[in-house]
């Protein structure tokens, strides 16, 4: 039955994959929102499937907080984003047993903040930032499929981030 689960949760995992990349080169907040909460709920059934309960939490609080942004047309209330990353702190509390399960954590929280500020540039750059963590994380918890997603993730996000640079800017 392990084998099953591990193999449907590889499964889960490179749907979102799938969903990632293209998600990755979007070059608006809301479109951005939109696929990284999508992926972030299948990563949540893969990180169920794969007994890795920090990861599953935090993606599923991540698929909220998107859900959340997707839906306001201007800024978060900063109220809003302190009330999420102190119930995104609270509920983990109870799932982070070693060092390696605080690495969803500081994920979700630092994106967050940057997701909040809705300047593209910006989230592209935190984005590769926490993919380190989501990389330990990933092999940590064998969720291999979930690792290749943030290497493509990486080279997608680097991709789109030069191709950002190089747009003219609108007046």
């Amino acid at each position: 039955m392990d084998k099953i689960l591990f193999i449907l949760a590889q499964i889960v995992g490179s749907m979102a994959v799938s969903l990632q990349i293209i998600g990755s080169s979007k070059p608006t907040t809301k479109e951005v929102y939109f696929y990284n909460g999508t992926c972030n709920l299948l990563f949540t059934i893969q990180y169920c499937l794969l007994g890795a309960w920090a990861g599953a939490l935090c993606c599923l609080i991540a698929t909220l907080r998107n859900i959340i942004f997707y839906r306001y047309k201007k800024r978060i209330p900063v109220y809003v984003l302190m009330s999420y990353l102190v119930i995104a702190i609270l509920l983990n509390y109870s799932v982070i047993h070693s060092f390696i399960d605080v690495l969803p954590l500081v994920n979700i929280v630092v994106y967050s903040i940057a997701l909040w500020t809705k300047d593209i540039m910006y989230i592209k750059i935190v984005g590769l930032i926490t993919i380190i963590g989501g990389t330990i994380y990933d092999f940590t918890t064998k969720a291999f499929v979930s690792l290749l997603s943030q290497l493509i993730d990486g080279t997608v996000g680097i991709i789109s981030l030069h191709k950002l640079r190089k747009k003219p800017k609108r007046k």
